[in-house]
């Protein structure tokens, strides 16, 4: 913790506790579509490098990998506009652990995507 994709998605760590993150990202203009928004690929690392932590936080120790993740897409952003990710874990597990995230345009707090995932304990014992 931290990985290092996260300085890739220019972001900073707010918050990471008791199975909640919070993370602050500036999307470039390397991370822009042929429209000039923000690719959505883009936006589901943000949302998988909030997740991330939260389920850190809550893992105790224990490594876990993404093994499947759904992403709604609610808005658009572009680049230079700051995305606040939010995630919390849902339910934990011995083997699986549930974590949903969020990300928002910090300008005005609109709803950009939603993500869910499923995470699984590498070793669970």
């Amino acid at each position: 913790m931290p990985p290092p994709c996260l300085k890739f998605l220019n972001s900073v760590v707010l918050k990471v506790e008791d199975g909640k993150a919070s993370v602050r990202f500036e999307p470039s203009a390397e991370m822009t579509n042929p429209f000039g928004l923000v690719q959505g690929g883009i936006l589901a690392a943000m949302l998988d490098n909030v997740m991330g932590p939260a389920g850190f936080s809550a893992a105790e120790g224990k490594p876990f990998s993404t093994i499947q993740m759904s992403v709604t897409y609610q808005g658009a952003v572009k680049p230079g506009e700051i995305v606040v990710g939010e995630a919390n874990v849902v339910k934990k597990g011995k083997t699986l652990m549930l974590v949903d995230g969020e990300l928002f345009r910090e300008s005005d707090r609109k709803l950009l995507a939603r993500a869910s995932a499923v995470n699984m304990f590498l070793n669970p014992d």
